[in-house]
């Protein structure tokens, strides 16, 4: 069991990167519990709910908590970045996961409209693509992609070189659709972007 401390569950970076902590040891046959100290919804960025605790569990295994906030012990600390962002009114709420996780988690990240609206677009784009991809007879994932896609989020959860790993995929001519669709659909097991939803409409 891997057991997540969560200190400032009010903000969606650090339940991000909960969520997507607790994503990646599952990977690695690992129970994950994540709780903090307060409720939290953030059902609409695809964070898993967390139990709600009076302080930080022992033992602890992470703390995802800003460098100077009460964290427990952990065995490993989680350092966010501060990150304010902008009005999300008209797009998809899952543009601010994606959002967030173009920037390196320990940099502050000041998320504009027009970032956001960036991001909703990969999101469709994205959607579009793999929709496409899912009519063609699937094919085995490409080795080369997915290992340096998995490696990426091994070494301090690196979602910017996650993403660009995938970008790369999509716009390799080489691939076969069928391999693309079932690499984008694994990777997003750990992304939580709904890459998939459009499959079949």
């Amino acid at each position: 069991m891997l057991t997540i401390w969560v200190a400032s569950p009010d903000q969606p970076r650090p339940c991000l990167l909960a969520d997507l902590a607790a994503r990646v040891a599952e990977r690695h046959h690992l129970r994950a519990s994540v709780s903090v100290p307060a409720p939290a919804d953030w059902a609409a960025l695809n964070v898993h709910p967390a139990d709600v605790t009076a302080g930080a569990p022992q033992p602890l295994d992470v703390a995802v908590a800003p460098g100077d906030g009460p964290a427990g012990s952990p065995a490993h600390r989680i350092r966010p970045g501060t990150a304010a962002h902008a009005d999300l009114t008209g797009l998809d709420p899952l543009a601010l996961r994606l959002a967030l996780m173009q920037r390196p988690y320990r940099e502050q990240a000041t998320l504009t409209r027009d970032d956001l609206e960036a991001a909703d677009e990969v999101l469709r784009q994205w959607r579009a693509l793999v929709g496409h991809w899912a009519l063609s007879p699937s094919k085995p994932m490409c080795a080369q992609y997915t290992g340096e896609f998995l490696g990426a989020l091994d070494d301090d959860l690196d979602t910017p070189a996650a993403l660009r790993t995938l970008s790369a995929l999509a716009a390799d001519p080489v691939i076969p659709d069928g391999s693309k669709f079932e690499a984008f659909a694994y990777a997003d097991r750990f992304l939580g972007l709904d890459l998939v939803r459009d499959v079949g409409r």
